[in-house]
Formats: C-alpha cells, structure tokens, sequence
C-alpha cells in the first residue's frame, strides 16, 4: 500500500474573482485609473462611493468608484484600494454620468468636474490640512483611542497636515479616523474655510478722546520732554487730521518718516489709537457725477421703454 497521498482527490479551492474600479480623483488626469478591490472588501463597494487610494509612491487621496468590473487592464497590475470611506454612495450613477458629459462637452478631465462638484470635507489628500474646530465641545468618552490621538494633537497644534497624522496613525488608518472626525465636528478641511473674498483691512489712527480739547492737546505739547521723533510723528499726525479728515497708519508714517516702533510709543503712552476697519477696495464715485454723451437710436428706445415699464 502506497503512503502518498492522491491529490486528485481534494480539488483545490474556488477563489473568488479580483474586481477592478476605475476611480475618479480630483485631478485634472488625462483619464481614469484603475484600482483592484481586496477581497475583504468586495461585498462593500459600489459605484459612487468614495474610497482611499494611492497614486503614484505616497500620493493618497479620496476618490469615487465611477464603476466596477471583473477585467483589469493587461499592461500592469493594479495597486489595492486601501480604505470605503463610505457606507453608502455619496454620488448617484446618473451624476457619474453627468460629470462624463460635462468632461466631455467642455473638454475637461471628470477629475476636475469632481473638484468642482464635491465639498471640500468630502476631498481628502496628502496635501490637505486639518483645521481644529474652536466652535465645537466634543466628548472624550465618545472617541476611540486613534480619534483621542489626532483630537489631542489638533488641540495642541490647531492644525495638521495629512502627513502629521499619518505619522500619528498606522498608516492604513488615516483617512476613515479622519472621516469619523469630520463627522464629529473635531476638524475641518482648510479648503472649506478658505474664502474666495477676503475684506479689505486698514489700520486708522485716531486722537485719544483724553486729549481731543484743545486745551489738554496744548498742554501735552508744551510738557513734551524727551522722543522728538515722536512729537515730530504726532505733529504730522494733527496736520493730516486739518487736511485730510481722517488719518491712515501708512499715510502718516510715510509724511512723518517715522517707524512703526515710534507709533506704538504713543499708543502705549495712551495718545494715539489704532483702529483697523473694513474698507471698500473700489473707491467711491462721486454722487454728483455727470456722464455726457449721446445715446444712439436704439438706445434712446429701449431707455424708453425701460422708464415707461417702470412706470406702468
């Protein structure tokens, strides 16, 4: 009787087939790319949902699985999703394939349709920056430990790149415990608060009220003592307030050639007061204004017809 075993009789094992994604991110790529699912992960994904993938050596970044297939491409083998940050899809296939046709129609990348139609929270990458949320208590008995790590590091940092967590973090774990956080209202993404207008801000310097009657004014200049620099600054100041109304920090400065150092000194001394305001970044027009010139026939019709609308 033969001691080997016949291994014909134990068929090996029926494995399941690699599925393929083809993810967009939110780059302006000549095309998709393709990424294989684990098979941990199959049963988890659908088209629409984001999930965490590497392109290139370290780039990570959230991209949304636009479909899935069982055949992968033949020139190379495809690198391994690496996270579903969602347990839903954020995007329907209908949007999917508007974003298709809006590449299509205005000759752009579905990457950068994607920028455009996706809020910042929902587009992480290695370049994002974590924003500590001031606004928001949070509950520390609600946190798991990877959660408590990034929320104390954020507490003391106020903000971190993608590169700091993951130095905090298993590498593996990075965007979902950024994900649950986002949720949380710990963070923001800097993105998000970044406005596309910013106001305009500039520094008025005003007289003390202390020193607003003539009578206290002539008696602080008549005891001045040492810093000439500074009485010369607050001369040009009293000038500027005659001729102009209101004085400006740079203008004063640059009619005085005095330093920001000698301004403080009379704010410090209690005579001057700075004030920064919103200002407008287009001046205004005088009211009185006139514009002269002759309207052309057509545009003596439609003013006509404009005025007459109004008044009906």
């Amino acid at each position: 009787m033969s001691d080997q075993l016949d291994f014909s009789l134990f068929p090996e094992p029926q494995t399941a087939p690699t599925i393929f994604a083809e993810v967009v991110i939110p780059l302006a790529l000549p095309k998709n790319y393709t990424w294989s699912i684990p098979f941990e992960m199959t049963t988890l994904v659908k088209p629409g949902m984001r999930v965490e993938v590497v392109l290139g050596k370290h780039k990570k970044y959230a991209g949304i699985i636009k479909s899935l297939s069982n055949i992968g491409p033949t020139a190379f083998k495809p690198k391994p999703i690496l996270n579903v940050l969602d347990d839903e899809p954020l995007v329907y296939e209908q949007q999917l394939r508007l974003w298709q046709w809006i590449s299509s129609y205005y000759m752009c990348s579905e990457g950068e349709v994607m920028q455009a139609a996706i809020p910042a929270n929902l587009k992480l990458s290695s370049e994002s920056i974590l924003i500590w949320n001031e606004q928001h208590d949070y509950d520390v008995t609600k946190l798991s430990d990877e959660e408590f790590l990034v929320t104390e590091a954020l507490e003391m940092k106020k903000e971190l790149r993608l590169q700091e967590v993951q130095q905090i973090l298993d590498g593996s774990k990075v965007y979902p415990v950024i994900k649950r956080l986002i949720e949380k209202q710990i963070c923001h993404i800097w993105e998000e608060l970044r406005e596309k207008y910013q106001a305009k801000k500039q520094t008025f310097v005003i007289l003390h009220p202390d020193y607003v009657s003539e009578e206290r004014l002539s008696d602080l200049l008549n005891n001045w003592g040492k810093a000439p620099k500074q009485m010369e600054l607050l001369l040009s100041y009293l000038h500027l307030m005659k001729t102009e109304g209101e004085v400006t920090q740079p203008a004063l400065l640059k009619k005085s050639n005095a330093s920001p150092a000698q301004l403080k000194g009379l704010v410090e001394k209690g005579i001057l007061i700075l004030d920064k305001r919103t200002v407008d970044r287009i001046p205004q027009l005088n009211a009185q204004h006139q514009l002269n010139f002759t309207l052309s026939p057509a545009q003596a019709k439609a003013l006509d017809e404009i005025e007459t609308s109004f008044q009906e």
